[in-house]
């Protein structure tokens, strides 16, 4: 495997990318293809996500792909690893989860039976937020496993849970998470993890804090869990959960120095849709090779001080962010609508996203009172991010300059120059992207109130600082973007999708 002992680059199953959708048989060839080495018209990645959280994949999708593989000479545990990210049982079905389980049992019967190893070890819970939740679906499967093993004679080895840390509180106390799994699978069930694998993931904490906030968090949280491990005597293999453009983490080749640099300290990182077919197999070349020659690197020491500092600079950031998000919000999801759905998604309606954590920890008293009803559907990361640039606002820049100068105002300037500086050193290169997709013409045929137009501009024209150049958005981005609005204005859904799409494949990503 390319990161030995654990795999280095996951291909997920994320519905990012502009260029084509995929069904769920489209998913197998696919897969395939993430697996097999480029000498044989692959992308030689060594792990593969089947999602399966607010995704309408079939239950025996990992087993179709085992079965491809071996036709393929790919050898299970060797080769590649297949990580399911499962349901979550608090927003789905528990017997959804339990039939995603079984399907894993299966696949890896047929795996050991046809080539001597299980092609599934892990399994990815979502939205985790205690040690508890990995307790339990760790028991669950070990009840299944057993009887599985009971009635129909299927032994299967070890399935380890990895916790999907995904919002701000819980990538600031991550370790507590493993601690409290620890302690529960030991005390309940006698049973001990040599080594732990995290995925942190950005997305969620980029939607409702804003980019500076979760790229901070995201440091943090890496650097949080090596000092546990190191205090504990353990390991830990930190997944780092990113897309192609920068309010979702920006692992593309033009910035994959710099992310390494950022998120150093992790073990894999999530090769996902936008990066494999908006840029193309050169370009995930690039980026697997960036991202070998940054293993084994350590996260920075990040004492108390530094932490209050980041604190203090994040409710400044989130509260910035806010001022503009909440003032387009409703524009954004009536626009979200027409952004293409690329997989197999359930609707935004059963795995909402919500903004009340955000406004709380603000402790903002108008941003309080303006929240968004829980009635609102705000759509999940990518359709969200699509929207905002469908709009012509880059979602990265929303309260980056005007949060950078008010921390700077408030909490000194050298304070936050050395916090970006030390542990943002890819934020120059974020804005820089950002600002080639920015389209105030396109802005003010969308939003209308003076004052929102302002603090974005204010925004941009901050960020510009921190730039080393800045190019004008292309002219045939910004002719998408109006076919796109003409098309939302007319409620002509293929169109919008279309123009939308184009305008996405000249970004590298959809959202």
């Amino acid at each position: 495997m390319l990161g030995y002992p654990v795999p280095l680059a996951m291909a997920t199953q994320h519905p990012d990318s502009a260029s084509r959708g995929f069904t769920a048989q489209d998913e197998i060839e696919e897969a395939l293809r993430d697996l097999l080495p480029p000498s044989r018209g692959g992308l030689g990645l060594d792990e593969k996500m089947v999602d399966y959280e607010g995704k309408l994949t079939p239950y025996h999708q990992v087993s179709w792909i085992v079965e491809e593989a071996l036709k393929h000479g790919l050898t299970p545990g060797e080769d590649f690893l297949i990580t399911p990210r499962i349901p979550s049982e608090r927003l789905e079905e528990p017997e959804r989860q339990m039939m995603v389980l079984w399907g894993v049992i299966v696949a890896n019967k047929k795996a050991i039976v046809k080539a001597g190893q299980e092609a599934v070890r892990y399994i990815i819970n979502p939205m985790s937020s205690t040690g508890y939740e990995v307790y339990l679906l760790q028991r669950r499967i070990v009840k299944l496993q057993r009887l599985a093993e009971e009635e129909l004679g299927i032994k299967t080895g070890r399935i380890e849970v990895i916790p999907l840390v995904e919002d701000y509180e819980s990538l600031l106390h991550v370790e507590k998470i493993l601690e409290g799994a620890r302690n529960a699978l030991l005390n309940h069930m006698g049973l001990h993890y040599s080594s732990y694998r995290v995925l942190l993931g950005k997305s969620d904490t980029a939607l409702a804090y804003g980019h500076l906030t979760s790229s901070l968090a995201l440091v943090y949280g890496i650097s949080r869990l090596y000092a546990w491990a190191e205090k504990e005597n353990t390991r830990v293999y930190p997944i780092i959960g990113v897309g192609a453009l920068p309010f979702r983490g920006h692992l593309a080749p033009h910035s994959v120095e710099l992310f390494r640099e950022q998120y150093s300290g992790y073990s894999t990182v999530t090769i996902q849709s936008g990066l494999r077919y908006d840029q193309g197999p050169g370009a995930v070349e690039r980026v697997v090779s960036g991202l070998i020659d940054g293993l084994h690197s350590k996260p920075p020491r990040i004492g108390l001080d530094e932490l209050k500092l980041i604190t203090a600079a994040s409710r400044i950031f989130t509260r910035e962010y806010l001022r503009v998000i909440l003032r387009v919000i409703n524009t954004l999801v009536d626009v979200s609508r027409f952004v293409p759905r690329h997989r197999a998604r359930l609707s935004a309606g059963e795995y909402p996203r919500s903004l009340e954590s955000s406004i709380v920890f603000t402790h903002d008293p108008e941003l309080i009172k303006v929240k968004p009803p829980r009635t609102l559907h705000i759509p999940r990361a990518i359709t969200f991010a699509a929207s905002l640039y469908t709009m012509g606002v880059p979602p990265a820049l929303i309260g980056t300059g005007r949060g950078l100068r008010e921390a700077s105002r408030i909490l000194g300037e050298e304070s936050v120059e050395l916090l970006v500086r030390k542990l943002l050193p890819l934020l120059p290169v974020d804005i820089e992207f950002e600002l080639q997709f920015y389209a105030p013409t396109i802005m003010r045929e969308y939003i209308r109130d003076e004052k929102t137009i302002e603090l974005i501009r204010e925004d941009v024209e901050v960020a510009k600082s921190y730039a080393r150049k800045v190019r004008e958005p292309h002219p045939e981005y910004v002719s998408a973007l109006l076919k796109a609005l003409e098309a939302v204005r007319m409620g002509v859904k293929g169109e919008a999708e279309k123009a939308i799409a184009i305008a996405g494949k000249m970004r590298g990503s959809l959202g």
